[in-house]
């Protein structure tokens, strides 16, 4: 997972501050997330870009996309190989670990945007750089108000709790609906639809009775 230059440094004359989003690499290349605003588009493969589009600009925009997505697709196709609730839980695991590894991950580069942030802070308030120490806190101020919505949002995840349970609730959903689906197709793997009787068939089944 390759991460782009967190800031462009601000030298100590005034220059204009700014933050850019960092580049992550999901595990799994076929996802697409999407909502409103610019898109920051990070490929997984040549194939099928993975596309962020929310409107922080932040680090926080990529756990968001990962919160957002709807697993249910997934979870109807795995029930479709195996409907068996211990193969189930095995890819509802494998999901939940990779959602916190994200978790993690971004909850380290905001850590590394503090101490460089802390760092400029420090050097401005030496050189007297009033103004400049003025917008970094300001800055400072966001990546904290970030990493307590992280915590709340971690923490929600690892209970499936509010928002942050979609990934998983959807995934079994999806894995209920292949196996209801399995159940009403019967042995033959399809689901079977009534024969259409003709008028005639009618007429003749109604004579006999």
């Amino acid at each position: 997972m390759g991460f782009l230059n967190l800031f462009n440094k601000r030298s100590d004359n005034g220059s204009k501050l700014s933050v850019s989003l960092p580049v992550i690499e999901p595990a799994e290349a076929k996802e697409e997330i999407k909502s409103v605003e610019t898109p920051v588009v990070a490929p997984t493969n040549k194939e099928k870009p993975m596309t962020i589009s929310y409107a922080t600009g932040w680090p926080i925009d990529v756990i968001y996309g990962y919160l957002c997505k709807n697993y249910e697709n997934k979870g109807f196709d795995d029930a479709m190989l195996k409907s068996d609730l211990a193969f189930r839980d095995l890819n509802m695991s494998l999901i939940k670990n990779k959602i916190l590894m994200v978790f993690r991950e971004i909850n380290l580069n905001y850590d590394v945007m503090k101490q460089d942030l802390q760092t400029r802070i420090d050097n401005c308030n030496a050189a007297g750089l009033l103004t400049t120490v003025s917008e970094l806190e300001k800055t400072m101020s966001t990546i904290n108000a970030h990493k307590e919505e992280l915590k709340q949002l971690e923490a929600d995840f690892r209970n499936n709790a509010n928002e942050a349970s979609i990934p998983l609730q959807s995934y079994d959903c999806g894995f209920l609906r292949g196996i209801a689906s399995i159940q009403m197709s019967g042995t033959n793997g399809t689901i079977k639809t009534p024969a259409m009787q003709s008028h005639d068939t009618i007429a003749l089944n109604r004579g006999i009775a």
